[in-house]
């Protein structure tokens, strides 16, 4: 039976067994996300997807790898030697391209975002994230408070103001009078001094280092499998090309 470098072999095995790892870790860390996840946008759904399908292939792929080595198996080495390279290709050309455009994303983001606030606001769904986001970042609207125009929610309220009253600024609000036809009171009000408008630019600039991040390290993760998977293949054909003996008809044996 072909015998392989020993160090080679084990180095092999654990190549996959960290790529296994890494694939159930997203799965984990998918279901455990998904509870508080229930309402995504298309491109969401799409990032998902791809999160998704990323861990099944490496954790199929780890099986693969290390059942060829463990046959020394020439046939699925190249199999998997072919996966690995379409996957090292696909993520650094994604990761290069992604690197290209975040920069000019960002800007695009930066000068849309004034424009969009209203729309924001209007919607009762962006409304309840951005109150969400007010409460998590201390923060009161997009650009400023004055989103809101009179009528400053409730999340805005610094509570830091004893603690911390540089957070704050006094401003006037007006609050809704009810359903029994009284008229709506001004009232002053502390709320938070920043606008959310930072933080938001803040998570985007975060999810994209974390996305060329993810395709990167992914990248240089199948490059460094291709090499060990090409090594793989190559000490097998050398070792069964001179422990392969050949036999004639006439009984005698002859070995290289």
């Amino acid at each position: 039976m072909a015998q392989v470098n020993r160090c080679l072999k084990q180095l092999f095995f654990g190549f996959n067994m960290l790529l296994g790892i890494a694939g159930c870790v997203l799965l984990v860390l998918e279901v455990i996300a998904a509870p508080y996840n229930t309402e995504h946008d298309q491109g969401e759904s799409i990032g998902l997807t791809w999160i998704i399908l990323t861990a099944v292939v490496a954790v199929l792929l780890s099986l693969l790898g290390a059942y060829g080595a463990y046959k020394e198996n020439i046939v699925i080495l190249r199999v998997f030697l072919g996966i690995i390279g379409f996957g090292t290709i696909f993520f650094l050309i994604v990761g290069f391209q992604m690197a290209r455009s975040m920069p000019e994303a960002m800007q695009l983001i930066k000068e849309n975002l004034p424009a969009i606030t209203s729309e924001m606001i209007a919607d009762a769904e962006h409304q309840q994230t951005i109150m969400a986001l007010q409460v998590q970042g201390k923060c009161c609207g997009i650009m400023s408070y004055r989103d809101w125009d009179s009528k400053i929610p409730e999340t805005c309220k610094c509570s830091s103001f004893k603690s911390d009253p540089s957070q704050c600024m006094e401003v006037q609000t007006t609050k809704d009078g009810g359903n029994w036809g009284r008229s709506d009171k001004s009232e002053m009000m502390w709320i938070y001094r920043e606008p959310c408008g930072p933080l938001i630019l803040k998570n985007f600039d975060s999810a994209f280092k974390t996305g060329l991040g993810f395709f990167f390290g992914f990248g240089v993760y199948a490059l460094i499998g291709l090499v060990l998977s090409g090594m793989m293949i190559r000490q097998i054909k050398k070792v069964q090309s001179t422990e392969v003996p050949e036999t004639i008809d006439d009984g005698y044996r002859f070995t290289p």
